[in-house]
């Protein structure tokens, strides 16, 4: 999973929001499960944007072959004033249901952002 966090004036926003249709692109490329995204209430002019693939080694392909391009395409560059990016790796599902089901099948998905003592993240993880 990806998981972007972008700093966007107000005045940009919806800029931001029509560039992010320019990664409808991101349908072609292999190893792309879906992605989904919207603003943070807490902080308007954040948004947050998560990516799911089927593995590392997909993702990395893309970001090597088809990244650029559709970033250079969609002109998203211009739309904001920061950003980050963080990778994560699937350690266990929570139920039965493998967590990519909800782009087929889901009505809600909730997203929590959280920091986790080394001391503590077996237990956090069990």
């Amino acid at each position: 999973m990806k998981w972007i966090k972008c700093q966007v004036n107000e005045e940009n926003k919806r800029s931001f929001s029509k560039a992010q249709e320019g990664w409808g692109e991101l349908r072609h490329c292999a190893g792309f499960i879906g992605q989904i995204g919207g603003w943070n209430r807490n902080e308007p002019c954040e948004a947050g944007i998560l990516s799911v693939w089927k593995d590392l080694l997909c993702y990395r392909r893309f970001m090597q072959h088809q990244h650029d391009e559709i970033f250079a395409k969609s002109d998203q560059g211009s739309t904001y004033t920061n950003i980050s990016v963080d990778i994560f790796e699937s350690i266990s599902n929570m139920g039965r249901t493998d967590m990519t089901d909800f782009v087929d099948k889901g009505k809600l998905l909730r997203v929590a952002e959280c920091s986790v003592e080394n001391v503590k993240r077996a237990r956090f993880e069990h």
